[in-house]
């Protein structure tokens, strides 16, 4: 285990050939972290690392626990989590003490050994969170004596070794939703990630804890003392309209935001309002600080640059006059030049700053609309991105000429930015890398010297990525993309570090504060959110999940299994009856996969999509593929069986429905022809007459499946084209759904008139369900809530929040009680279950069950109100996220 250390051990520090005294840690403490202030990351990386590596006659020795001693007793806490975590014998002495513990049979004993517990969260391994995962998991005797330590907390003084077995529990994916909790002691617990759904917390002592990204829907939090709790963000800036960018200042005391037509200017110590910029006739795209931080720049759609005072009365200095929209402005740091770039004659313009403050220059060679520029912190280049797919690189002295032209973009670049050292460009794009190479679109890292090639792609966003910044160290790089904040590592093997969540749209722009412990990001949402950066960046628990956007999902008949779907090409089965596994991955789809739908005698699972064939898999054995049906012309959107097991439906964006043969040679029954556009949804009456299909066209077709198989009705009342259908159980009523947020419910007998039209989404529904009784229908939107409606009455019963993104797909899961369980996902790539519980007609309080990933802070219906000691940033960032 770890033993105490010496501090008489004698070091030598063989990069500062001085000694201990006469060296760099003789200095006072304050100077010290003045100049690692001012070191780039890599350098600061390498100082420490030479300054806690022990030696022994001049030669490195492998001591591990040694080398820990000299980071906790020389290294400011701030830079000990990047130093212990990028240390490979440190990892392997981690891991080697927990497998002996293991093997010992007293792994419970971790949560006591106070040392080793602290080296495991600050090396914040994979591997090694992996180990402690699968153990927890696996040995239900461990997670009863992790979870008796916490009940214990209530009475006895061990809030230590409590706080220790709750971070552990919730590292290994456990799930706190409906428990008693309340007067538990664990302060300073790591709680981020966690799931706590209606959780009791009243009177437990929280002091300090982390609850960064938490699930804390419906908590109690009465009496519970929660100083110091640290949520990973501040309460965001709520605007009355869109927010295309905002900007820190470079001491970082000022940050800058738009709002239409106005720039608005906050102080950072408390974010404060203190002055709004106003004389811009459009609105206002680019925001930049001058280096002194005396001067803020601003581009607009009304075709001028305007610059202004930061200080005194914040009266404006200079307007410029450009020849089109201005979507971006820069200064350089010498405080000489403001450059802007916009549409009209797609060029980049240089102005003076001083003087007559006239233009210097005009760069041309761009060929469509210039979106972004940068200067590097030397102001020797000048960078430009534009919508003709290259980043430009210009010198800014001399004869100004085009140095080079990055032309490796497949798609439009939407931001350009220098790392301060210079040494890197990044660029945010609409390109788009598949697999095997990465699923997602891309931030690019360019060579600026040399070469000037690629150095590196980060691939992730599943949509866009509108802005990209540095952190001033080079230690990070982020970049917004449609809801989405991605931070990454810039060094190393420049891995995804970070997803921010809680946007609920467009991210135009990001930017870090000077000091690199804030990342502040603008949205078409009306917002500016504040996030956390410093400190290790623990990656949330997840069961082996979709790599992107889920589709659709599917119960099987006996409730068993759920089939999930995704732009990731896969086809995930996972038991749900019990430990909520993921059981089987199919893949064979060569493109997205869109719909997937179970056999009702459980034997197959059919999927459909954008690689035009339907595949039919076994369940049983090995899980093969059986077949794949092909005759499509275009991306098959959904599937379905009919209830007998004969018929397998599908719908393509080639605007046919076809029929196949779900036994013997597996051929192609009949093509029903009739819609004028994509068919998007298929669904059959449970007693197999009827095919449904809904259609871009905006109808809903109603087919015979026996006989002539001819079209029999077609159901017309949307406003836009219908995205799904479904029948009810009983074969009364047919539900559909578009995308101008409306849920129509249609009557299947007599007149089959329209009964009515649930309002309420304040986006497109893009699913729809009818519990198994018929009484109940969900529907899930874009506007990242699901509703449950009552059919008989039309009441929407219940909305549930905190899901991150859209919600694509929704689905119940047979029951017999009076229970339901209805599983939905979209594009946050998760997966939840919720516990619906109803009676007499009426819909009770709602649980979340279970979920394959948590990584957004969410606190609808959270009780705040009698919470002890709750600092006023936290109280107002939980009320925003719905806690009352």
């Amino acid at each position: 285990m770890l033993n105490p250390i010496s501090s008489s051990v004698n070091l030598h520090y063989p990069v500062t050939q001085k000694s201990t005294e006469s060296g760099f840690l003789s200095l006072p403490a304050e100077i010290r972290q003045e100049i690692e202030k001012l070191l780039d990351f890599s350098s600061r990386q390498a100082l420490l690392k030479a300054l806690t590596t022990p030696t022994h006659n001049g030669e490195p020795m492998d001591s591990p626990a040694l080398k820990l001693h000299l980071i906790k007793e020389r290294i400011q806490a701030q830079y000990q989590g990047a130093l212990i975590s990028s240390d490979v014998e440190l990892k392997k002495f981690t891991l080697s003490q927990l497998q002996k513990l293991s093997d010992s049979g007293r792994l419970d004993q971790v949560v006591e050994k106070s040392a080793l517990f602290g080296l495991i969260c600050l090396v914040n391994d994979p591997e090694i969170l992996k180990f402690l995962q699968e153990k927890v998991q696996q040995d239900i005797s461990l997670k009863e004596k992790l979870l008796n330590w916490v009940e214990r907390s209530k009475t006895e003084e061990v809030q230590a070794t409590a706080a220790n077995a709750l971070t552990l529990l919730v590292k290994a994916g456990a799930q706190f939703n409906n428990k008693d909790l309340q007067g538990i002691r664990v302060p300073g617990a790591d709680l981020s990630y966690g799931v706590f759904d209606s959780t009791q917390f009243q009177g437990a002592d929280l002091t300090g804890v982390n609850w960064t990204d938490t699930w804390l829907n419906g908590v109690n939090l009465d009496g519970a003392d929660l100083a110091g709790v640290d949520f990973g963000e501040k309460p965001s800036l709520e605007m009355e309209s869109a927010v295309y960018a905002c900007c820190y200042s470079p001491v970082g005391r000022w940050l800058a935001v738009t709002e239409g037509n106005a720039i608005h200017l906050y102080e950072t110590k408390n974010f404060q309002k203190i002055h709004t910029y106003e004389g811009h006739t459009s609105y206002v795209y680019s925001v930049a600080f001058s280096s002194d931080g005396q001067r803020l720049a601003s581009g607009s759609g009304d075709k001028t640059v305007k610059m202004w005072c930061v200080e005194g009365e914040r009266a404006l200095a200079h307007s410029y006059t450009h020849t089109g929209v201005v979507t971006s402005v820069a200064f350089s740091n010498d405080g000489q030049w403001l450059v802007s770039g916009g549409g009209g004659d797609c060029t980049v313009k240089l102005w003076c700053v001083e003087g007559d403050r006239t233009l210097a220059h005009t760069y041309t060679g761009h060929m469509s609309m210039v979106t972004s520029v940068a200067f590097s912190n030397d102001s020797h280049w000048l960078a430009s991105g534009s919508d003709d797919k290259t980043v430009k690189l210009w010198h800014v002295a001399g004869e100004r000429a085009l140095a080079h032209s990055y032309t490796e973009h497949k798609n439009k670049v939407y931001s350009v930015a220098f790392s301060k050292d210079g040494q890197w460009l990044a660029s945010g794009t609409n390109d788009w890398q598949w697999p095997p190479h990465g699923n997602g679109h891309t931030v690019n890292l360019w060579h600026v010297e040399g070469e000037r090639t690629l150095a590196h792609t980060y691939i992730g966003h599943p949509h866009g990525v509108n802005s990209v910044a540095f952190s001033n160290d080079g230690q990070w790089l982020a970049s917004g993309g449609r809801t989405t904040v991605k931070l990454w590592h810039v060094e190393g093997e420049r891995t995804l570090a970070h997803t921010y969540t809680g946007h609920t749209d467009r991210v135009n722009s990001v930017t870090f504060s000077s000091d690199g412990q804030w990342l502040a990001s603008g949205s078409l949402d009306n917002s500016v959110k504040l996030w956390r950066v410093t400190g290790e960046q623990v990656m949330p628990f997840s069961y082996v999940e979709h790599d992107d956007m889920v589709n659709s999902a599917a119960f099987s008949s006996d409730g068993q299994w759920l089939a999930s779907v995704g732009w990731d090409k896969t086809v995930k089965l996972w038991c749900v009856d019990r430990e909520r596994t993921l059981a089987h991955t199919y893949t064979g789809h060569t493109d997205m996969v869109i719909s997937a739908v179970f056999s009702s005698d459980g034997q197959w699972l059919a999927s459909g999509g954008r690689d035009k064939t339907v595949k039919l898999w076994r369940m049983d054995g090995e899980r093969t593929l059986a077949h794949t049906y092909t005759g499509h012309t275009d991306s098959v959107n959904c599937v379905a069986f009919s209830k007998d097991g004969q018929w397998l439906a599908s719908g393509s964006s080639d605007n046919s429905v076809k029929l196949w043969c779900a036994g013997g040679e597996r051929t192609l029954a009949h093509s029903y022809i009739g819609h004028t556009d994509i068919v998007s949804s298929v669904a059959f009456s449970n007693d197999g007459q009827w095919l449904a299909s809904g259609s871009g066209d905006n109808t809903v077709k109603l087919w015979h499946v026996v006989g002539e198989q001819a079209m029999a009705y077609s159901y017309v009342g949307h406003d836009d084209g219908v995205y799904r259908v479904a029948f009810s159980n009983d074969g009364h009523w047919l539900a559909s759904i578009c995308d101008d947020g409306t849920v129509k419910l249609w009557h299947m007998r007599g007149e089959r008139a329209l009964a009515h039209t649930y309002t309420g989404h304040t986006d497109s529904v893009n699913c729809v369900a009818f519990s198994k009784d018929g009484h109940w229908l969900a529907s899930g939107s874009r506007d990242q809530t699901i509703r449950l409606w009552s059919v008989l009455t039309g009441d929407c019963q219940a909305v549930l929040k905190g899901c991150v993104g859209g919600i694509s797909t929704i689905v119940w899961k047979p029951t017999q009680d009076e229970v339901a369980l209805l599983a939905t996902a979209g594009e946050d790539k998760t997966i939840r279950l919720w516990q619906v519980p109803y009676r007499s007609g009426e819909i009770g309080p709602i649980l979340l069950d279970w979920t394959s990933r948590q990584d957004g802070l969410t606190a609808s219906g959270a009780l705040i109100q009698n919470a002890l000691n709750l600092s006023s940033q936290n109280a107002a960032l939980l009320r925003q996220r719905g806690a009352i």
